[in-house]
């Protein structure tokens, strides 16, 4: 049974490590079918699955949190957790998280649309006038997603606590775009309750518009842990690439 919590803690039985003067290690992020999802009280999905076996290679006991995403981001900013997975890489963040060399995973943006509306990506954003936008709150996107918030001169630019709450906005009508991970759009579109009601924004070749083209890393809070913490991690995510089973996880959640 799948149960939608955005505060379900799941301890992970990993070798212990010394982190947080040998405390847990305390992981947050948020709830994003199919990447993060719960199953049978069983945090899970292609993301965790990844982040889950790179910490219990590099000998972390963690325990993974879910919580809205600004929040997570807060939390790990501050200290108040030691890891934060899947964010993107900013100067600003950079400030306060160690990145790994290697990321967990790449993102592609996409943005949804209602099924009957008739909104395409054309050159220089021409026809997006009046439209409302959605985002995710305390999100951030890349270069080329930005250069679409600012020159597409959107009516509003709304932001969302979750993915979730702004897929239903936009089939209640409240939204015209929202922006999401391909990934997470897929999951939304495919949900039998909701199927054939909405569909991605296209180019004029008919072909998904691919907005941006980012990386997602576990990243560690400076103020609880080392440089030597993200070093590890990435260690143990280059093993897992070596012995193959990076790739398992992967192929595990693409559709056949």
């Amino acid at each position: 049974m799948l149960r939608l919590s955005f505060c379900l803690m799941v301890v992970l039985l990993f070798p212990a490590t010394n982190v947080a003067a040998g405390d847990k290690l305390h992981v947050v992020t948020m709830l994003a079918p199919p990447r993060i999802m719960v199953i049978d009280d069983v945090i899970t999905g292609m993301a965790a699955d990844l982040a889950k076996e790179a910490l219990a290679r590099a000998g972390y006991d963690a325990v993974i949190q879910l919580v809205p995403w600004k929040r997570a981001v807060y939390m790990a900013s501050t200290g108040l957790a030691d890891a934060l997975f899947y964010p993107l890489y900013t100067e600003e963040r950079a400030k306060v998280f160690h990145y790994p060399a290697t990321p967990l995973f790449s993102i592609d943006l996409v943005a949804l649309r209602r099924a009957d509306a008739d909104i395409v990506i054309r050159p220089g954003y021409k026809g997006l006038r009046g439209l409302v936008l959605g985002v995710g709150r305390g999100f951030v996107y890349g270069p080329k997603a930005l250069k679409l918030i600012d020159r597409a001169h959107f009516k509003k630019v709304e932001s969302t606590a979750s993915n979730d709450l702004g897929f239903r906005k936009l089939l209640d009508n409240r939204i015209d775009m929202l922006l999401m991970d391909r990934t997470l759009a897929q999951h939304f579109l495919n949900q039998p309750a909701t199927l054939g009601k909405a569909d991605y924004v296209r180019d004029e070749q008919g072909r998904i518009a691919i907005l941006d083209s980012k990386n997602g890393y576990m990243v560690f809070s400076k103020r609880t842990t080392s440089a030597m913490d993200a070093e590890r991690f990435n260690n143990a995510l280059e093993s897992m690439k070596e012995d193959g089973s990076y790739q398992a996880i992967i192929s595990k959640y693409q559709a056949p």
